[in-house]
């Protein structure tokens, strides 16, 4: 017997099979699948997908043969990875290298086999796919092409196993981000903003021209860093999946008149007004949801609304029951939104560059949260508007059960 040489570049073929970490993992229907059909196609009683680490070589999948791996030293796929080629023995009885090896004399007794490489990029050979017999024989060209054929589906597999591998790196990577931001920034920025607060509202305080204008230009930068740092957690939760519901039954012509009474300074600040419908004032219209989910919904449509309608404009809100849904709409007679723009709407970081938009610039994500979390409630988000007349937000909710 004549054992292998180590390959030329043994060490970055083995940080490669590091990286699969799939040595000593359980068995799976895809690998297994495979060599199931090298088998059938080669008409062989055995077939492997075999890895060759610095010591063994470890069967991913073992059709025919009960033994998870060998000793490298005797594996006849340690020759094969020696180059990209197909490595063919038809009798081990008359080749040097493997007359008297172990698996030849005794079990599996190896006299055929069959190795197509498993190349996972140029001269990087992590093990084969094999077929082998207990007699000697040979192997036909469509045999060769197809277990060719299949062992880079092999490689496809492993391919995705580290794909799948960086994403979950990456996932990793975003949650040690939300956790940097959440603890970095927001928690300072919260203290730094309600501090500004305190200052800028209070009465009494004697601060000069120039003083007061730091602190009312400090205490609304904060806020929009706050609001930015609050919209990009939201925004990444909502993507992971990680974005829990507390849902009551909720009163969402209450929210409706709450939201206003958020944005009453922001109202105040665009010279508009926000009132509820008539017809809605005194209807009771209950859903199930989160009341703190839903209010930032109902408050980012009013404040939309006040940005972009006209001078001393009056927003209407509107409560209407159809079909066992509520729709609630959120209307300002404002320049409405370009028909170039209209598919990009609900889209992350998506803003219309108006002169209105300018002047009280948002982060772009509002629209988009909204759409996420109305979704999350099993309802839809949209709009219709009409150029120079006037803007429609709606959202739909199911009514709650009886």
């Amino acid at each position: 017997m004549k054992s292998a040489p180590l390959p030329e570049n043994e060490a970055e073929r083995l940080r490669w099979l590091t990286e699969l970490e799939i040595l000593d993992t359980v068995e799976e229907q895809a690998y297994d699948d495979l060599t199931y059909l090298a088998a059938q196609i080669c008409d062989t009683p055995i077939a492997l997908v075999s890895l060759i680490d610095p010591d063994r070589q470890w069967f991913k999948s073992h059709f025919g043969l009960n033994a998870r791996e060998t000793p490298r030293e005797q594996a006849f796929c340690a020759h094969a990875i020696l180059n990209d080629d197909l490595f063919v023995i038809e009798d081990s009885d008359k080749d040097a290298r493997f007359s008297n090896n172990p698996l030849v004399a005794g079990e599996p007794h190896v006299k055929f086999y069959a190795g197509a490489p498993l190349i996972l990029q140029e001269d990087i050979r992590v093990g084969t796919l094999c077929v082998i017999d207990n007699k000697p024989r040979s192997i036909s060209p469509q045999q060769r092409l197809a277990l060719t054929s299949l062992a880079r589906q092999v490689v496809s597999q492993l391919k995705l196993r580290l794909k799948i591998a960086e994403l979950q790196h990456l996932d990793r990577a975003k949650d040690d981000f939300i956790s940097m931001v959440n603890h970095e920034l927001r928690t300072p920025l919260t203290s730094i903003n309600g501090a500004l607060s305190l200052l800028h509202h209070s009465i009494g305080v004697n601060l000069d021209a120039d003083a007061a204008q730091m602190v009312e230009v400090s205490y609304r930068n904060s806020a929009r860093l706050l609001c930015l740092v609050n919209d990009v957690l939201d925004v990444t939760r909502l993507a992971s999946g990680r974005f829990p519901l507390v849902r009551k039954p909720l009163d969402i012509t209450a929210l409706a008149r709450q939201a206003i009474e958020l944005n009453q300074a922001y109202l105040d600040q665009c010279r508009c007004r926000a009132e509820i419908s008539d017809d809605t004032e005194d209807t009771r219209v209950i859903v199930s949801g989160d009341e703190q989910r839903l209010l930032q919904v109902m408050s980012n449509l009013v404040s939309n609304a006040a940005k972009f309608t006209h001078l001393d404009d009056t927003i209407q809100i509107s409560v209407v029951v159809a079909a066992g849904n509520a729709r609630i709409s959120v209307t300002d007679h404002g320049p409405g939104i370009p028909l170039t723009r209209r598919k990009d709407i609900f889209r992350k970081f998506s803003q219309i560059n108006t002169a209105e938009n300018q002047k009280l610039p948002g982060t772009g994500l509002g629209l988009h949260i909204c759409k996420q979390l109305v979704e999350l409630h099993g309802g839809t988000i949209g709009f219709d508007s009409v150029p120079n007349k006037q803007t429609v937000f709606y959202f739909t909710l199911p009514m709650a059960a009886s």
